[in-house]
């Protein structure tokens, strides 16, 4: 009787290196993974997850990039099997890429090529990519001055959606404390872009003009798929965004498992004319008047509410562990109970801000948890995993107390 055990601690023996969120230390963790979390700060509250064993302290992966990869190179080669590598951020990825003959040396990393990698980051790259393979997105263009900004919004037409080329960008202090964090704006006429503009850094290139899928945010699906080295389709899941935060061109903050066929022969569609394999996060909208599906982006890492895929029987992380050691597994195919996701701060925020511009009442917002169906996975708490909960809260105490004395010390400041 001791056999299936022995084969169980074999089955498992490499570590899990997750650089991201909680979703992917818990869709892991519960599969009995010894997790290593590596993170650029010592108080995310993922790290006081139950689930995750040890944890690496990374300096910045964008400002201090060679002392990342430094520090991650150290604790691979301190491993006696390789770990399988798991991301679900954009420098992140961006990092492995650049470094993957050093990484696969140490680490399983499972990447697409470099350079489709950045035909998929770079907005502008991915605009030009998806003209030439004739995928359904809608009409970009890249200006290269403020003159061609207005030319460009003539063309895709107004209403139309201004965002940057790499999300990066927009991620600056001064940016931020003009627009907000914000992934994307919409001009409904020439004097709303010339507003939105004049907030931005000059334009050289790092903005796109996009053509407005019009609709709810409601008509925005996420697919979600693992795809072996030899092309094989080991699983995939749809998830339906019920709310976004920020508001219209934000992630999804209150999510729900869906059987749409049509978005799901889409996005294959899509991957399979990129020649894609590994893990893909793809962001889609459906035409409110045409009922068309558009490919917004197609993001090469894990969406962070994509602890929802195990929640439907679809445990994307495990089938790229078990591919990555050798670890023979069925595709997957969802359960078809339903499911749901929420991050319940931002899906608040996002409530004061529907409500605000009209689009959702109190009333609406309560009752849209006892309408849907569905056991729903919270992002902090979870009933077998509750101490990170309690270190968002301690976290969110310490940074509403730092405020106040900045703001007490401005105040009292002769």
């Amino acid at each position: 009787m001791e056999i299936p055990m022995s084969i169980e601690k074999r089955r498992y023996a490499n570590k899990a290196l997750v650089v991201g969120r909680i979703g992917l230390v818990r869709s892991l963790g519960r599969e009995g993974i010894s997790v290593t979390l590596a993170r650029e700060s010592g108080r995310v509250f993922e790290r006081w997850s139950r689930y995750c064993r040890e944890f690496v302290l990374l300096p910045n992966l964008v400002t201090d990039e060679d002392s990342a990869v430094e520090v991650l190179l150290r604790y691979g080669r301190k491993q006696e099997q390789k770990p399988i590598v798991f991301l679900s951020a954009e420098s992140d990825v961006l990092t492995f890429s650049r470094h993957r003959d050093k990484f696969s040396e140490l680490f399983h990393v499972t990447l697409p090529c470099h350079d489709l990698l950045l035909d998929l980051i770079d907005k502008g790259r991915f605009a030009r990519l998806a003209d030439a393979k004739g995928l359904p997105v809608p009409k970009t263009l890249v200006p290269q001055s403020k003159e061609e900004c207005f030319e460009a919004a003539d063309e895709v037409g107004y209403p139309c959606v201004v965002k940057p080329i790499s999300q990066r960008l927009w991620h600056t202090p001064e940016i931020l404390s003009r627009i907000g964090l914000k992934k994307a704006l919409l001009a409904r006429n020439p004097d709303d872009l010339a507003t939105l503009l004049a907030q931005l850094p000059p334009v050289g290139g790092h903005e796109l003009i996009q053509q407005y899928i019009p609709g709810e945010d409601s008509l925005h699906h996420d697919f979600h798929t693992y795809i072996d080295c030899s092309g094989r389709v080991r699983g995939s899941v749809v998830g339906h965004k019920l709310r976004t935060f920020p508001i219209h061109f934000g992630q999804g903050c209150y999510t729900r498992f869906v059987e749409e066929p049509a978005v799901e022969r889409v996005c294959l569609d899509a991957l399979k004319k990129l020649n894609y394999t590994g893990v893909a996060n793809i962001n889609t909208k459906r035409h409110a008047e045409t009922g068309k599906d558009y490919i917004l982006e197609i993001n090469p890492r894990y969406s962070i509410w994509g602890i929802l895929d195990s929640m439907c029987g679809v445990n994307l992380p495990l089938l790229q562990y078990c591919d990555a050691v050798g670890l023979d597994t069925p595709n997957r195919q969802p359960t078809g109970h339903p499911q749901r996701w929420l991050w319940f701060g931002a899906d608040f925020k996002a409530m004061l801000r529907y409500r605000r511009v009209g689009e959702l009442t109190l009333r609406q917002w309560v009752t849209s948890y006892v309408r849907e169906k569905g056991r729903i996975e919270f992002h902090v708490f979870a009933p077998d995993d509750p101490l990170p909960l309690a270190a968002a809260g301690w976290n969110a105490l310490l940074s509403f107390c730092g405020r106040a004395f900045s703001y007490l010390k401005r105040k009292i400041k002769p």
